[in-house]
């Protein structure tokens, strides 16, 4: 039996990754490349939550049966004590949109979360294992400078960072 507490990532489920550029039309609405689109058929039959990005300017777009364990983490936090954790559930769950994608499997993503993060005609859909983030054009550019100088001083000591010194690339 599968334990319904893991993330989108088991055995024999689809990885998403790589990066697509999408327009959105005048409604915000974008079509989900058609690479994915099978994969969001079968693994949530087009219906997704969009939300904000805790660390990034962007939004993060989960696949709903991620969605749920997402929230099911949330609401174990001690939010009463603890005000980054009222932080965390408050931009999560307070910016979360439930969207479904339509018959030409377009994805409509609300006005108010594309104010948040700049995005308006040009975007990039980007796959990051379990969910995706969606970024406006600049902002990914920008993003994808700090990657660079943040990786160049740091790939030759991946060994000592604890997350990074078992990986092998």
């Amino acid at each position: 039996m599968e334990n319904t507490d893991t993330a989108l990532l088991t055995i024999g489920e689809p990885l998403l990754s790589g990066s697509c550029e999408v327009s959105l039309d005048d409604k915000g609405r974008f079509a989900v490349p058609a690479r994915f689109r099978s994969l969001l058929k079968a693994h949530c039959n087009g219906e997704l939550t969009v939300t904000r990005s805790l660390s990034d300017r962007c939004l993060w777009i989960y696949p709903k049966p991620r969605w749920e364990c997402v929230v099911r983490q949330l609401g174990c936090l001690p939010t009463i004590t603890d005000p980054l954790c009222r932080a965390v559930q408050r931009t999560m769950l307070g910016n979360a949109v439930s969207v479904k994608t339509d018959a030409q499997y377009r994805l409509l993503v609300p006005p108010e979360l594309r104010q948040q993060v700049f995005i308006e005609r040009k975007a990039w859909l980007l796959g990051f294992s379990d969910k995706f983030e969606l970024w406006a054009d600049e902002q990914l550019q920008k993003q994808r400078l700090e990657d660079e100088k943040l990786l160049s001083g740091a790939v030759e000591h991946f060994d000592e960072h604890k997350a990074l010194s078992e990986l092998k690339l």
